[in-house]
């Protein structure tokens, strides 16, 4: 497991004016919630923040298949080495090869000044898991190799909804899934339900449409019951789609050529920021069911003999509490509280991806007016929340989002908070409007709008340090002006439409890779309501908490929805107990109605989402939300479920199959 970015460690105060004398550590997460003081510690010069990167680029396997190689392809016969060569040289295909083992590690904690050592599960030996970039139209294939260690035969002897027990090696059983990818549910492309035992490499294979838009998406595992502890590991990586197809007066393009001129010189993967929450902790048993705690505050704490695990289902990501209590930070890119210097007045693009596992996070990019009241080593949620409303008090920094869930949407939402909920996309533009020091920060959030159904304090996630001239006094016509000038680029027979469609409130028109469903397509397809119902039901004594969709937990041998290819069809979603995030697999929905309750306000995370298209969405128990969706080329089973993860291991999941039209307004039957 490669070692995360190494910060200088900060050197005791010794005036005012003091120069920093550092050591190199390794600088990794640490994010307390805690609402205890932690014991006081040598008052510290501010340390040094970390410069932000983007995850590393996953390289595609050598180009040149050797005989050997070929021989041992999980699908190989004696055209395989040629065919593939030709392949990889035109770029109709690629290859990764993605190896999921245990690694050594350490992660730098502020809290307490120290580096832990961890042993968490990985891709290819990387606290980060790498970006995959591809190409619609590209057939790419991944060889899974599982190597983590073997299943104790009790980690599947129970209910399949059921954590499992803890020090049995359970969790270890895998697959991949492609978040948001409009492929092929089924074989060997983005299939759930598989089952990939310790010990088994398999080859996936992607064929990803000609049609497919060019979007920002990612990965993780899906295996029911180990999904939401190897994704608190870390096992979850940005997915790239880049698209160079330019509008026509007949169809529409992708958003990347008008954003083209904003791209980094690297490439789109470095437009990457990729949130996560790992909640790894020290066991002072060796069953691992005891974590070690400091005794004033009860943050989990890591002795120096002792090794970072997430092992332990019930304690580390069951209980909704947990993560609070931790003291870990939330990461961007792998790191905590990174530094960024930009350029202001320079258009950057964010592809915003929340891969975490149970915490809402409301983006804010603010000035600093006072830099000296910045506290990078605030431990506590009192601390942090001292810091946010000290020190980011400044002029905001406009957002203006482009796409959710990478699918552009068909007018730019200008806000100043962007919600991340777990397995939302959010790309956005900004320009920072002058040099000077800036906050990107978690900002505070009712508890409606939380997962956990509590209020959260606002925290620091990075610092932004600005340089340049430029001084924007109106972002939004900036932001437009800019726009209007990359619009330069497109070809001259829809231009003139593109910068109309920017100069009319920034409208994306020629973007938009779905079409609306209309009243009349639904009306033709004569479907059902589908109503979708989220409950989560306290435990009491020994009866276990309930996790339940239309009062029903999950069954895997259970086909829960059936869906008829080439229709459109109407889904009303709610929730009776806390907010649960909707997420379907292959295909997208758009968004229709959110209606409050009776007597309660429309949550502010709403705001703009009617009339875009999304495959993940909160429910919170205030709202009823409507959306419509179509199923197109793909027949299969997949699953919907809750994406706050331990909801889905513990029974907040559907099977569904759409299956073929029979003709006369049914489904077609298979064979008896």
């Amino acid at each position: 497991m490669s070692v995360p970015v190494c910060q200088p460690r900060p050197a005791l105060r010794l005036s005012a004016l003091a120069a920093l004398v550092t050591l190199p550590v390794c600088f990794g997460p640490a994010h307390a919630e805690d609402k205890m003081v932690a014991p006081a510690l040598p008052k510290l010069q501010k340390p040094s923040l970390p410069p932000m990167k983007a995850p590393p680029l996953l390289k595609e396997r050598d180009n040149k298949l050797t005989t050997r190689d070929a021989a041992n392809q999980p699908a190989a016969n004696t055209l395989t080495r040629s065919a593939r060569n030709e392949a990889r040289k035109t770029g109709r295909e690629i290859e990764y090869d993605m190896l999921i083992a245990y690694g050594k590690g350490t992660i730098y904690n502020p809290a307490t000044g120290k580096n832990d050592p961890v042993w968490l599960r990985s891709y290819n030996g990387q606290f980060i898991a790498p970006t995959v970039v591809m190409k619609p139209g590209q057939t790419v294939r991944f060889n899974l190799m599982n190597q983590l260690p073997a299943e104790d035969p009790s980690c599947t002897s129970g209910d399949a909804n059921s954590p499992q027990p803890t020090n049995k090696n359970c969790f270890n059983v895998t697959n991949l899934h492609s978040h948001g990818l409009w492929i092929s549910p089924t074989g060997n492309s983005d299939n759930v339900l598989l089952s990939l035992n310790p010990g088994v490499n398999f080859e996936y294979e992607y064929n990803v449409p000609i049609d497919h838009p060019a979007g920002t998406f990612w990965y993780h595992p899906h295996k029911h019951g180990s999904t939401a502890m190897q994704v608190a590991s870390g096992m979850s990586g940005a997915l790239v789609i880049h698209g160079k197809r330019y509008p026509t007066p007949e169809h529409n393009g992708d958003l990347d050529t008008l954003l083209k001129s904003f791209e980094p010189k690297g490439g789109s993967h470095e437009e990457v920021m990729l949130l996560q929450q790992i909640p790894y902790a020290c066991f002072t048993d060796k069953d691992k069911t005891k974590i070690n705690t400091a005794p004033i505050t009860g943050r989990w704490v890591c002795d120096d003999n002792q090794i970072g695990e997430v092992e332990n289902f019930n304690a580390q990501v069951g209980n909704f509490k947990a993560w609070g209590q931790s003291g870990r930070y939330t990461l961007i890119n792998g790191l905590a509280r990174p530094q960024m210097n930009l350029t202001a007045g320079k258009v950057y693009r964010w592809r915003l991806i929340d891969a975490g596992f149970n915490e809402t996070v409301q983006l804010r990019i603010r000035k600093v007016l006072d830099p000296k009241k910045l506290n990078p080593l605030a431990g506590n949620s009192e601390e942090r929340s001292a810091e946010v409303t000290g020190a980011c008090i400044g002029q905001d920094v406009q957002q203006f989002e482009v796409a959710t869930d990478g699918l552009t949407r068909d007018q730019i939402a200008v806000t100043n908070t962007t919600t991340l909920q777990p397995g939302y996309r959010s790309d956005i533009l900004f320009a920072i409007p002058e040099k000077g020091t800036y906050c990107v920060y978690d900002d505070s959030s009712g508890s409606g709008g939380s997962l956990t159904a509590t209020a959260e304090n606002p925290k620091v996630l990075a610092i932004i340090e600005a340089s340049g001239s430029a001084k924007i006094t109106d972002q939004t016509q900036y932001m437009t002006e800019q726009l209007i000038k990359a619009a330069a680029g497109q070809p001259k027979d829809v231009r003139a439409q593109v910068v109309a469609d920017l100069k009319n409130s920034l409208k994306l028109t020629k973007f938009v890779p779905h079409p609306t469903i209309t009243n009349a397509e639904l009306k033709a397809s004569n479907q059902p309501v589908i109503p979708i119902v989220f409950n989560l039901i306290p435990g009491s004594g020994p009866t276990p908490t309930q996790f339940l969709i239309n009062g029903k937990a999950y069954e895997g041998n259970r086909i829960d929805q059936t869906l008829i290819l080439g229709t459109a069809q109407t889904w009303n979603l709610s929730s009776l107990n806390v907010a649960h995030p909707f997420h379907i697999h292959v295909n997208p929905f758009q968004i229709v109605s959110i209606t409050p309750k009776p007597g309660m306000p429309l949550d502010p995370q709403y705001k703009n989402l009617v009339g875009t298209w999304k495959d993940t969405l909160l429910v919170s128990p205030n709202v009823d939300i409507v959306v419509n969706t179509r199923y197109q080329r793909y027949i299969g089973q997949f699953v919907l479920h809750c994406h706050i993860l331990e909801h889905e291991d513990q029974g907040m999941m559907q099977n569904v199959q759409v299956v073929l039209p029979d003709g006369k307004g049914g489904s077609a039957k298979g064979h008896k």
